[in-house]
């Protein structure tokens, strides 16, 4: 684990080499903390970690916990993987304020992607499509009606330059997810239970984070 947030206490456990650390952020000046342990004795003990900013895993600690929890992606089940994947990346960078564009970009190819799987003859901007798709049943009225409302998806905001701000992002993020539960996560669970094919490839997906090294 990188600390670019600082120490600010510590508190010793069982031993000299168990402890919580107790951190802020340099920049929102919010608190965190993390459980940290040492395999072998020798060195830095927990105690003297104030005052000296580094790697903690130079110190030969390894981090067991860390609070707040880092909140996993959350990507729909049952998605063909090639959407998966987009969907998983979008998230990914949801999580890290200053990371909106790349997150609004992934989400609007993530839906993109998904309409080509139901509709591979349809294309351009995801308005008109999504509001075909609603037409031939395969999407609800209001799922139609809402996306005139999202950020690069209504028709209105598909050539705005401007900065995406977290608010949007939100926005787009809950739409994404709604269009991508209806064309392939309820009908999937229906087929499922029906024993049917799905009709797309399933493949796991990692939905949790890769652990911050």
């Amino acid at each position: 684990m990188n600390i670019g947030l600082q120490i600010v206490a510590v508190t010793v456990l069982d031993s000299e080499w168990r402890g919580i650390v107790h951190l802020t952020c340099p920049r929102c000046r919010m608190p965190s903390a993390a459980l940290v342990d040492k395999d072998a004795v020798g060195g830095m003990t927990v105690n003297h970690m104030m005052g000296h900013p580094g790697e903690i895993g130079s110190w030969g600690y390894k981090v067991e916990k860390f609070w707040p929890a880092i909140p996993s992606p959350e990507v729909p089940e049952l998605i063909p993987p090639n959407v998966a994947r987009v969907y998983l990346q979008a998230e990914r960078n949801f999580q890290m304020e200053g990371n909106e564009e790349a997150a609004g970009t992934m989400y609007r190819k993530a839906l993109d992607v998904g309409l080509k799987v139901i509709d591979p003859s349809q294309s351009g901007m995801l308005g008109p499509r999504i509001k075909k798709l609603a037409a031939e049943g395969k999407l609800t009225a209001d799922i139609a009606i809402w996306s005139d409302n999202i950020r690069d998806v209504g028709n209105e905001a598909a050539h705005d330059e401007d900065p995406i701000t977290r608010d949007e992002l939100i926005a787009l993020r809950n739409f994404s997810e709604m269009v991508l539960r209806y064309l392939f996560s309820l009908p999937g669970a229906v087929k499922k239970r029906r024993g049917e094919n799905l009709g797309w490839e399933i493949q796991p997906v990692a939905s949790k984070s890769p652990p911050q090294t």
